[in-house]
């Protein structure tokens, strides 16, 4: 059985999408923005330039990408105050992976500041051995470089490891690295292409851990 398991964290770890999704349509609605939350779900993977990109092809060049992101992120720090909200489950499958003895990785896209003070914040930092995050590789998901680097990291094959993602652009990314994909949708429910390259699709992290229990 595979020992590799590779994570993505924002909405699939930790239940911060929902409320990104809240603020960037408060934001929407307070500048006049149409269509925010759409694009917002279009950018659910990506790194802070390949959301600028996407931002950028809705709204054009001049739109004030560093002021709206600053905007949301200080919304996001007062919001989070008390510690980022867990995903259902989560914390449950790093326990059992770890004491199962999984070597355990993580693939965010999200800057390394905030990806040790919220998972530090909620006490998972420790379980990951490898931890990428967006300003380590060049390219953002769905790029499968992010994976191709913590497999790298691990000492692993992208073939002989699993990884554990939300979002089509997640997906994406892991199965061009080729990996074996356990898709646990988020936000957007999976269109036809996700589902194809997804190995696995669950509800919850409950049912990966039943997964992983049965193997």
């Amino acid at each position: 059985m595979n020992r590799s398991i590779i994570l993505d964290m924002d909405g699939t770890l930790l239940d911060t999408e929902q409320l990104i999704l809240k603020i960037w349509i408060f934001l929407g609605e307070k500048h006049h923005i149409t269509g925010i939350g759409d694009v917002m779900l279009e950018c659910l993977g990506t790194n802070r330039e390949e959301t600028r990109k996407i931002i950028e092809s809705h709204y054009g060049p001049d739109f004030p990408y560093e002021d709206f992101r600053n905007e949301a992120k200080e919304l996001f720090i007062e919001k989070t105050k008390d510690g980022v909200p867990v995903k259902p489950g989560a914390r449950e499958l790093l326990q059992f992976l770890k004491i199962n003895g999984f070597d355990i990785g993580l693939a965010s896209s999200t800057s390394g500041d905030t990806v040790r003070d919220e998972l530090q914040g909620v006490g998972l930092y420790d379980f990951f051995r490898v931890i990428v995050s967006g300003e380590m590789v060049r390219e953002s998901k769905p790029h499968p470089e992010i994976y191709f680097k913590v497999c790298e990291l691990m000492g692993v094959s992208p073939s002989d490891a699993i990884a554990v993602e939300d979002s089509r652009n997640g997906v994406r990314s892991a199965a061009m690295a080729g990996m074996k994909v356990i898709l646990v949708p988020d936000l957007v429910e999976p269109d036809a292409e996700t589902k194809r390259l997804a190995w696995k699709q669950f509800k919850d992290l409950f049912d990966v851990r039943r997964f992983f229990t049965g193997l």
